[in-house]
């Protein structure tokens, strides 16, 4: 008893401090310490390496948190007689300053009393903005969502997945991954999802794709929109007479991947790509043209045990409540249907 005492005496509880924009984290203790050994050291190679990290890792957690801020953390040189090297921007300084106030005096956020995991959404956005303080988010795929859900990490996770046999979206999944005991599933609001392509095109049926040889850019396995996309492919070319063959041979551009909506609408609109799998108000954003081939159902999983949690409680009753209707003005292709909020599985 006296040894077990004497381990518990010298566990130490370790609070990360996270900087949040609009709901998403922007800088957490990693991250900030890549930038702290990139203002020393003058190099993201040599800061990486001395925090022992992949450069691919802090390239991609770079470029995340530039995404969502509209603007550069850091400024790279490239090679030269001289080398290459890096330096902070202006951003990237103003960020790191904040994260050390907020590590020293104090202004840190207590902890969050409730978690969400879920795809990216502009109306999900909405509706978490003003929760966060209060609510920590993870934007990850469904399956990361429902994966995070299982293990406890979170108490809600959004989920949109469509089963072709059943042509129902969501509910069938409950059974699939045993999840009917321990959560509800929660009808949250309809999203229009079809292909989107340069105006130019004039994309009138997902054939066009295959007959055209449209190049086409797709989201990272395990999405979504993914496994629709990739179940709707499959019907066509059965349709077509090509079941037997590897889509990457039939469809130009198959294995390109991106991981958001926004993502396949930049590379679209940056030429590099002509179609691709998203939702109607990413489309209109990056005026592109589009086709619906559904609506789909962005529901809710919610763990049974935080059902009475307050903020929970709260973020449940805005669906279907008028103050959602409020928020989803202005985006286009969402709809809020009859049963929103209520328990459907």
């Amino acid at each position: 008893m006296d040894e077990l005492r004497e381990k518990l005496d010298q566990i130490r509880v370790r609070k990360d401090v996270v900087l949040v924009y609009r709901g998403h984290i922007i800088l957490d203790s990693k991250l900030a310490k890549i930038l702290e050994e990139v203002e020393r050291r003058g190099s993201l190679l040599a800061a990486v390496r001395s925090q022992g990290v992949s450069y691919s890792w802090a390239w991609s957690r770079i470029n995340k948190s530039e995404e969502l801020m509209g603007e550069r953390l850091i400024s790279v040189r490239r090679g030269g007689s001289r080398g290459g090297g890096a330096v902070l921007t202006d951003l990237g300084r103003e960020l790191l300053n904040m994260y050390r106030d907020a590590l020293t005096d104090g202004r840190a956020d207590a902890r969050a009393e409730a978690s969400l995991a879920g795809g990216y959404d502009p109306l999900l956005e909405r509706m978490v903005e003003r929760l966060t303080d209060r609510l920590d988010i993870y934007w990850t795929s469904s399956v990361g969502s429902i994966a995070k859900l299982i293990s406890g990490e979170v108490d809600v996770a959004s989920i949109h997945l469509y089963d072709p046999e059943s042509g129902e979206f969501n509910l069938p999944f409950m059974e699939r991954f045993r999840l009917t005991d321990s959560t509800v599933l929660i009808r949250g609001y309809d999203r229009e999802m079809g292909l989107m392509f340069r105006r130019d095109l004039e994309v009138e049926c997902l054939t066009d794709v295959m007959e055209r040889g449209l190049r086409y850019v797709n989201l990272s396995p395990g999405s979504a929109t993914r496994l629709l996309a990739d179940s709707m492919l499959k019907l066509k070319m059965r349709e077509l007479g090509l079941e037997e063959r590897d889509p990457s041979k039939v469809v130009r551009g198959y294995d390109m991947q991106v991981r958001t909506h926004m993502g396949v609408a930049k590379k679209i609109a940056r030429g590099e790509a002509d179609v691709g799998f998203g939702i109607r108000e990413v489309a209109e954003t990056f005026g592109l043209g589009f086709l619906r081939v559904m609506w789909e159902s962005y529901d809710f999983l919610v763990s049974r045990k935080s059902l009475r949690n307050p903020l929970i409680e709260e973020f449940l009753n805005t669906l279907g409540s008028e103050e959602m209707k409020l928020l989803s003005e202005g985006l286009r292709g969402y709809r809020i249907p009859k049963d929103s909020g209520q328990v459907i599985g």
